[in-house]
Protein backbone atom coordinates (compact mmCIF):
# COMPACT_ATOMS: atom_id res chain seq x y z
CA UNK A 1 0.00 0.00 0.00
CA UNK A 2 1.46 3.34 -0.93
CA UNK A 3 1.24 6.23 1.22
CA UNK A 4 2.00 9.56 -0.83
CA UNK A 5 2.48 11.66 2.27
CA UNK A 6 5.48 9.24 3.09
CA UNK A 7 6.64 8.79 -0.58
CA UNK A 8 6.67 12.91 -0.57
CA UNK A 9 9.10 12.53 2.53
CA UNK A 10 11.60 10.17 0.76
CA UNK A 11 11.33 11.26 -3.02
CA UNK A 12 12.41 14.95 -0.96
CA UNK A 13 15.74 13.62 0.23
CA UNK A 14 18.54 14.70 -1.79
CA UNK A 15 19.82 12.07 -4.77
CA UNK A 16 23.29 11.37 -5.95
CA UNK A 17 23.92 14.31 -8.96
CA UNK A 18 27.27 13.41 -10.20
CA UNK A 19 29.54 11.08 -8.49
CA UNK A 20 32.93 13.60 -9.05
CA UNK A 21 30.74 16.75 -7.79
CA UNK A 22 29.44 14.74 -4.81
CA UNK A 23 32.59 13.59 -3.93
CA UNK A 24 34.59 16.80 -4.31
CA UNK A 25 32.11 18.89 -2.29
CA UNK A 26 30.87 16.02 0.18
CA UNK A 27 27.19 16.05 -0.95
CA UNK A 28 25.19 13.81 0.96
CA UNK A 29 22.91 11.94 -1.14
CA UNK A 30 19.79 9.33 0.10
CA UNK A 31 20.14 5.95 -1.59
CA UNK A 32 17.03 4.00 -1.02
CA UNK A 33 16.11 0.22 -0.06
CA UNK A 34 14.97 -1.21 -3.47
CA UNK A 35 18.83 -0.13 -4.97
CA UNK A 36 20.53 -2.65 -3.37
CA UNK A 37 20.35 -6.65 -3.31
CA UNK A 38 18.26 -8.95 -0.66
CA UNK A 39 21.11 -11.45 0.31
CA UNK A 40 22.85 -12.74 2.94
CA UNK A 41 25.61 -15.33 3.49
CA UNK A 42 23.91 -17.87 5.61
CA UNK A 43 21.09 -17.93 7.02
CA UNK A 44 19.85 -17.71 10.52
CA UNK A 45 16.64 -16.64 12.70
CA UNK A 46 18.56 -13.10 14.04
CA UNK A 47 21.48 -11.73 12.12
CA UNK A 48 23.44 -8.96 14.47
CA UNK A 49 25.95 -6.78 12.82
CA UNK A 50 28.05 -4.71 15.31
CA UNK A 51 30.85 -1.76 15.41
CA UNK A 52 33.64 -4.08 16.59
CA UNK A 53 35.06 -5.78 13.73
CA UNK A 54 36.33 -2.45 11.72
CA UNK A 55 39.56 -2.10 14.23
CA UNK A 56 41.08 -5.32 13.14
CA UNK A 57 42.92 -3.70 10.02
CA UNK A 58 44.48 -1.43 12.43
CA UNK A 59 45.52 -4.13 14.90
CA UNK A 60 47.37 -5.70 11.73
CA UNK A 61 49.00 -2.69 10.75
CA UNK A 62 50.41 -1.37 14.27
CA UNK A 63 51.07 -4.73 15.03
CA UNK A 64 53.72 -5.13 12.04
CA UNK A 65 54.75 -1.87 12.62
CA UNK A 66 55.57 -2.40 15.77
CA UNK A 67 57.03 -5.58 14.79
CA UNK A 68 59.47 -3.87 12.25
CA UNK A 69 60.84 -1.74 15.06
CA UNK A 70 61.09 -4.27 17.70
CA UNK A 71 63.60 -5.82 15.05
CA UNK A 72 65.54 -2.94 14.38
CA UNK A 73 65.55 -2.33 18.30
CA UNK A 74 68.13 -4.82 18.55
CA UNK A 75 70.71 -2.57 17.46
CA UNK A 76 69.04 0.82 17.59
CA UNK A 77 68.34 2.94 20.48
CA UNK A 78 65.72 4.84 19.29
CA UNK A 79 63.93 1.90 17.60
CA UNK A 80 63.09 0.81 20.77
CA UNK A 81 61.69 4.17 22.29
CA UNK A 82 59.52 3.77 18.90
CA UNK A 83 58.83 0.03 19.27
CA UNK A 84 57.65 0.32 22.98
CA UNK A 85 55.79 3.62 21.84
CA UNK A 86 53.60 2.02 19.51
CA UNK A 87 53.47 -1.04 21.41
CA UNK A 88 51.75 1.10 24.39
CA UNK A 89 49.58 2.47 21.64
CA UNK A 90 48.57 -0.71 20.66
CA UNK A 91 47.78 -1.82 24.63
CA UNK A 92 45.77 1.04 25.19
CA UNK A 93 43.83 1.31 22.04
CA UNK A 94 43.32 -2.60 22.38
CA UNK A 95 41.86 -1.46 26.52
CA UNK A 96 40.03 1.21 24.62
CA UNK A 97 38.07 -1.68 21.98
CA UNK A 98 37.42 -3.54 24.90
CA UNK A 99 35.54 -1.08 26.86
CA UNK A 100 33.93 0.96 24.53
CA UNK A 101 29.99 0.75 23.88
CA UNK A 102 29.29 -1.96 21.54
CA UNK A 103 26.59 -0.70 18.82
CA UNK A 104 24.36 -3.88 17.69
CA UNK A 105 21.80 -3.91 14.98
CA UNK A 106 19.59 -7.22 15.16
CA UNK A 107 17.93 -7.82 11.86
CA UNK A 108 14.85 -10.82 11.96
CA UNK A 109 11.79 -12.22 10.26
CA UNK A 110 10.10 -9.85 12.88
CA UNK A 111 11.93 -6.66 12.50
CA UNK A 112 15.28 -4.86 13.15
CA UNK A 113 16.45 -3.78 16.79
CA UNK A 114 18.94 -0.65 17.22
CA UNK A 115 19.84 0.61 20.41
CA UNK A 116 17.32 -1.78 22.19
CA UNK A 117 14.12 -0.48 20.16
CA UNK A 118 12.63 -2.77 18.38
CA UNK A 119 10.68 -1.80 14.91
CA UNK A 120 8.64 -4.62 13.45
CA UNK A 121 8.71 -4.71 9.63
CA UNK A 122 4.83 -3.90 9.42
CA UNK A 123 5.46 -0.29 11.91
CA UNK A 124 8.44 0.48 8.62
CA UNK A 125 7.42 1.80 5.72
CA UNK A 126 10.81 2.00 3.29
CA UNK A 127 14.31 2.46 4.45
CA UNK A 128 17.88 3.60 3.06
CA UNK A 129 21.21 5.15 3.28
CA UNK A 130 21.89 8.63 3.19
CA UNK A 131 25.73 8.56 1.95
CA UNK A 132 28.06 11.53 2.79
CA UNK A 133 31.01 11.19 0.95
CA UNK A 134 34.56 11.83 2.66
CA UNK A 135 38.30 12.13 1.32
CA UNK A 136 38.97 8.23 1.73
CA UNK A 137 35.33 7.15 3.63
CA UNK A 138 31.84 7.76 3.32
CA UNK A 139 29.55 8.31 6.15
CA UNK A 140 26.56 6.02 5.98
CA UNK A 141 23.63 7.02 7.98
CA UNK A 142 20.71 3.86 8.29
CA UNK A 143 17.28 6.19 7.46
CA UNK A 144 14.32 4.25 8.17
CA UNK A 145 11.19 5.45 7.13
CA UNK A 146 7.91 4.00 9.46
CA UNK A 147 4.66 3.67 8.02
CA UNK A 148 3.26 6.83 10.82
CA UNK A 149 5.59 9.54 8.56
CA UNK A 150 8.32 9.47 10.82
CA UNK A 151 11.95 9.52 9.63
CA UNK A 152 14.45 7.68 12.11
CA UNK A 153 18.18 8.31 11.62
CA UNK A 154 21.21 5.93 12.89
CA UNK A 155 24.48 6.82 12.32
CA UNK A 156 26.67 3.48 11.13
CA UNK A 157 30.01 4.33 12.08
CA UNK A 158 32.61 1.74 12.05
CA UNK A 159 30.68 -0.83 10.75
CA UNK A 160 32.87 -2.75 8.10
CA UNK A 161 30.11 -3.27 5.41
CA UNK A 162 27.05 -1.16 5.65
CA UNK A 163 25.51 -2.11 2.53
CA UNK A 164 25.33 -6.00 3.77
CA UNK A 165 22.84 -4.16 6.36
CA UNK A 166 20.52 -2.98 4.27
CA UNK A 167 20.84 -6.49 1.90
CA UNK A 168 20.33 -8.12 5.00
CA UNK A 169 16.88 -5.93 5.88
CA UNK A 170 15.92 -6.91 2.38
CA UNK A 171 16.06 -10.30 2.82
CA UNK A 172 14.13 -10.83 5.97
CA UNK A 173 11.52 -8.19 4.38
CA UNK A 174 10.90 -10.45 1.54
CA UNK A 175 10.30 -12.99 3.60
CA UNK A 176 8.01 -11.18 5.83
CA UNK A 177 6.14 -10.11 2.63
CA UNK A 178 5.98 -13.54 1.48
CA UNK A 179 4.94 -14.94 4.75
CA UNK A 180 1.90 -12.40 4.44
CA UNK A 181 0.65 -13.09 1.35
CA UNK A 182 0.85 -17.50 1.88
Amino acid sequence: MINQEIENLIESQPKQKNMLIDFLFDSPYFVRSKEYGSFIEKYKEEIIFNNKESNKFIYVVFGFITFIFGLRAIEDVFSRYIAFGLLLFLILFTWYNKTRKLEEIKISEEGIEIHKTKYYWDQIYDYGFTIVPRNKTSDYYLEIFTSNGVKLSFGLYNYINPERIIETMNFFRNRYNSNLNN
